[in-house]
């Protein structure tokens, strides 16, 4: 049975660079929000630079534990690790070489003394990791991760058990001309499957066991594997399950059926300008032919699908002739592939840190 009786919200929630600021406030400065995994930071001087909302931030490892803080130097506001960076001994600000060590504190400024050094560091930021995976949060009251996101990592964990051994082997990025908030309902939606993904849907899972469930700040997907023989690739592993993890707002940790672990962040950067940063995790930092056949698969077809898609959506959020349509909505909750049943639960996930009804 579908409901049609919930429609979208208003197009100017996506376009409007007024609500875009309220939300780098209201959503993206008190989220959790993932930004690498533990084996970008298994060594001493191992760290991660991110971005999130209009916050530069850093991870390091200083030996003994795990450190988040901001990327900003506290005598005149210079970052203080170039983007990229991956293992430093220590953190020297270009601008006036104020010196850091990896926890953000202050050891070394000219002339300063060193009695006075103390009081000065960089401001935490909250870190968490689930499954291996890395979330930020800049708010240092926030909830745990684990409360935050209730049984995905055990979810997760049945899907690829040694999620938390695996490693960076392939990144992409592309950066698409549509509000943040469009692509993160387009990724959790499968009405358009059928008819845009047919890569996906005729030869990695079987859509008529595809769910997609919202709770709380998550929404999960799930779907048995096609067959051996209609499958695009080969299925390496036990597992020939996919499962789809999103966490609210711009997350989502994927596995492909064969144990094939990949991550989505969607990294907001305009009102109308959008970063996805697409990276694989495997056992080998290269790579191999039959990964990289994977990764191209999902690259060239479901990924590069979905940008023309949601950069037409966007320049029709602000035409006089859009009226928000009805949602295809399964009153039961558990929503197969043709329903939408993500999508009003994301919208009003944004309305609510408005403070919108």
């Amino acid at each position: 049975m579908t409901d049609t009786s919930t429609r979208a919200i208003d197009g100017r929630y996506y376009t409007d660079p007024d609500v875009f600021e309220r939300e780098l406030d209201g959503i993206f400065a008190t989220t959790w929000q993932m930004v690498g995994h533990v084996s970008q930071l298994a060594n001493a001087g191992d760290l991660i630079t991110a971005t999130i909302g209009r916050e530069r931030v850093l991870v390091t490892n200083d030996g003994e534990r795990i450190h988040g803080f901001y990327n900003v130097c506290q005598h005149r506001g210079h970052e203080l690790v170039a983007d990229g960076t991956t293992h430093l001994p220590l953190i020297l600000c270009p601008y006036h070489a104020w010196t850091y060590d990896l926890a953000g504190n202050l050891t070394r400024a000219r002339r300063i003394a060193a009695d006075e050094l103390g009081g000065i560091c960089v401001p935490r930021v909250n870190v968490d990791e689930l499954a291996g995976f890395v979330f930020l949060n800049l708010d240092l009251d926030a909830m745990p991760l684990a409360e935050y996101a209730p049984g995905i990592e055990d979810r997760l964990l049945e899907l690829a058990p040694d999620a938390r051994e695996r490693r960076l082997t392939a990144r992409l990025t592309h950066t698409f001309e549509a509000n943040w908030k469009i692509a993160i309902e387009n990724y959790n939606e499968c009405y358009h499957c059928p008819n845009v993904h047919q890569a996906f849907t005729s030869g990695v899972v079987d859509p008529t066991t595809f769910v997609i469930t919202p709770s709380g700040h998550n929404v999960v997907h799930s779907a048995k594997a096609v067959t051996a023989e209609d499958a695009t690739y080969e299925l390496a592993g036990e597992s020939a399950d996919y499962g789809s993890f999103f966490t609210w707002p711009v997350s989502s940790i994927q596995c492909y059926p064969g144990r094939v672990l990949n991550t989505f962040r969607w990294v907001p950067l305009a009102v109308d300008r959008t970063l996805l940063i697409r990276e694989w995790w495997f056992d080998t930092d290269e790579p191999t032919v039959a990964q990289q056949e994977v990764i191209d698969l999902d690259w060239n077809t479901t990924v590069a699908e979905d940008f023309g898609l949601m950069e037409s959506v966007h320049r029709n959020m602000s035409s006089r002739g859009y009226r928000p349509g009805p949602l295809m909505v399964d009153p039961s909750g558990t929503a197969d592939v043709q329903h939408e049943n993500a999508v009003p639960h994301l919208q009003h996930l944004a309305l609510r840190a408005l403070g919108e009804p």
